[in-house]
């Protein structure tokens, strides 16, 4: 009896499966419409249409061949419902490598496309059709001599590799986009997104920062895309590394100004109060805590130009209302902090200005310098000073 029913249930198995080969074809007639093929990006040429239908649901493979040639694969694969009229462009351009974003242009000749559809039972069915490609641009432009230097690049804005240096050569006119995958595979771009460039060589930089944050931590590949008008497509990579990236803090916490009524050539004396409230060291420059300027003095013309702005070097500042900017300068009367400041470290920075303006009424206010990128706490512990003479 088991015997018998396990008969029954394999004829049923196949008159099934029979019945699926005998009813509507799996695959239709494959044809191609549109003239022959003119790739080389001139105008708008018009693709070629590759046509097929599916009987039921299938997986599509399509490939190209040529006479003596290589079978280049168009797409692999693919799920598909059942359709009566599909179609699928052929532009003259095939991916070399299936994993890559890639493209390459096929030389002029008589081509063979081969549709393949292969359904859930694994039973599969292949038709073809010619298509002519009349002339090519089969030249793709070559991204060469991509170099990335330093190649670990610490972004936190302290001046020291917080930028990658880039330069490669682009070997033919091409659209160019620039931008930075993580080892997921994750995109940024960089600043370049389909920009036009000609033949020639380049120079960029990366700081590996996005929307004024730092990317995490890790490796990246600095990656340039560059595709020509006739479709061919080449890709160029070189590794950049992220390490200690971080967004620099701080917060002026106090600020004494005093005293408030002096005599020309008097000195009023400024303490103010800085704190660390970031995750990256805040490197600071000179002149140390206790300098004294004089109001027609400023950070730069003082000890021969020792003390002009440093990027990525913080100072605490004091600038004023009321009375000329000296040498054009905001927070003329700068100070470093003594000490470099790790995070959450505090500091109290003091100096003095001697008073040889002739103004009467004068506003005094503090703020952090974050040299050669932005002002901080900008404008607080105002305080009127007044002058006689």
């Amino acid at each position: 009896m088991r015997k018998l029913a396990l008969v029954l249930l394999t004829a049923a198995a196949l008159l099934t499966l029979t019945s699926c080969r005998a009813g509507a074809p799996l695959l239709g007639a494959v044809y191609t419409t549109g003239p022959a093929l003119r790739v080389l990006g001139e105008g708008a040429a018009q693709p070629a249409v590759v046509h097929y239908s599916l009987g039921r649901p299938a997986d599509v493979t399509v490939w190209l061949d040529r006479m003596g040639g290589d079978r280049l694969v168009l797409r692999e694969r693919q799920p598909r419902p059942p359709g009566d009229d599909y179609q699928l462009s052929f532009d003259g351009t095939y991916a070399p490598s299936p994993e890559g974003i890639e493209r390459r242009v096929v030389a002029p000749g008589q081509y063979r496309v081969t549709v393949q559809a292969v359904d859930a039972q694994g039973y599969r069915e292949e038709s073809s059709a010619e298509v002519a490609v009349a002339a090519a641009d089969t030249e793709p432009p070559q991204v060469e001599n991509l170099v990335a230097q330093p190649e670990v690049i610490s972004p936190n804005f302290d001046a020291i590799d917080d930028v990658a240096q880039i330069s490669f050569r682009l070997t033919k006119d091409a659209r160019v986009s620039i931008y930075a995958t993580d080892e997921q595979g994750r995109k940024q771009y960089v600043g370049v997104r389909d920009d036009k460039r000609d033949a020639g060589e380049y120079a960029e930089t990366w700081s590996g920062v996005v929307n004024e944050r730092p990317l995490r931590d890790g490796l990246y590949y600095y990656t340039v895309e560059a595709r020509d008008r006739a479709g061919n497509v080449s890709v160029a990579r070189v590794p950049v590394t992220l390490a200690s990236g971080g967004v620099p803090k701080a917060k002026i916490t106090s600020v004494y100004i005093a005293p408030r009524q002096v005599l020309l050539g008097d000195t009023v004396r400024v303490e103010i109060s800085v704190r660390n409230i970031g995750d990256t060291v805040l490197r600071t420059q000179g002149p140390d805590p206790g300098y004294a300027y004089n109001s027609y003095e400023s950070f730069g013309s003082i000890e021969n130009g020792a003390y002009i702005d440093r990027a990525g070097f913080w100072r605490v500042g004091i600038d004023w209302q009321g009375a000329p900017t000296t040498a054009g300068a905001r927070y003329p009367y700068r100070w470093g902090f003594g000490r470099d400041l790790a995070p959450g470290e505090e500091a109290t920075v003091w100096g003095t200005i001697q008073m040889l303006h002739k103004v009467t009424k004068m506003w005094l206010y503090a703020g952090l310098v974050q040299e050669g990128h932005r002002y901080w706490d900008d404008g607080v512990g105002r305080s009127l000073v007044e002058v006689s003479f």
